[in-house]
């Protein structure tokens, strides 16, 4: 299956269900997003400057909800393929809470660690666990590690497919930028929604 014929398809399902989509990314946004990046610097009397205790409480927040609930958003959009996606399914990490965290903490580490080199081993490694947390809703009983390699695994040979893939999103990721933000409530949905359709073509061999 083409890049397109997957765009289209995640369209059709996204078809008659955006009021549902909509609400269910804006709450991930604002769970995951709204608090990050907000880093209010005060200035102690010594005339030394530190990031406010608030600020970092919520960044911290942040990344701790980050996990769990990137987990419930692959469950959401692989369920939307069956039009039976609903606004809990994205809370259902929080039911496996240690493994969804851990996920998010060593590919956000492994990533990190990458780009120390450069830039393009970062992104090479953002790739290559791109699939751990739709695999990880696959395999219940597979572990944090088990699900970064299996993604390694499906990924092998298929990064440069992928990376394609995920530039033919560039404009629609600047459009989002260009509204402030509020054309993400569009880009992230079939984004995702496309991703998954990468992923199920990709466990077929259909990929071209």
């Amino acid at each position: 299956m083409s890049y397109d014929e997957m765009k289209l398809k995640a369209k059709e399902h996204l078809s008659g269900n955006w009021p549902v989509v909509i609400i269910t990314v804006l709450i991930f946004l604002v769970l995951t997003q709204l608090f990050t990046n907000q880093d209010r610097v005060v200035t102690l009397s010594n005339g030394e400057s530190m990031v406010s205790p608030s600020s970092a409480f919520f960044n911290l927040l942040s990344f701790i909800l980050t996990g769990p609930l990137t987990y419930g958003l692959m469950v959401f959009f692989r369920r939307l393929r069956e039009q039976t996606a609903d606004i809990k399914d994205l809370f259902v990490g929080f039911k496996r809470f240690g493994d969804t965290f851990l996920l998010n903490l060593l590919t956000t580490l492994f990533i990190a660690l990458w780009s120390l080199l450069l830039i393009v081993p970062g992104i090479i490694a953002a790739i290559r666990y791109t699939m751990a947390y739709l695999i990880m809703t696959e395999n219940p009983d597979m572990t944090t590690l088990e699900s970064i390699t299996a993604s390694k695994m499906m990924m092998e040979g298929h990064k440069m497919e992928f990376f394609s893939f995920a530039l033919s999103f560039i404009g629609w990721f600047l459009l989002g930028i260009a509204t402030f933000g509020l054309g993400f409530l569009y880009v992230i949905p079939y984004y995702n929604a496309s991703k998954v359709e990468f992923y199920e073509n990709l466990k077929r061999g259909t990929v071209y």
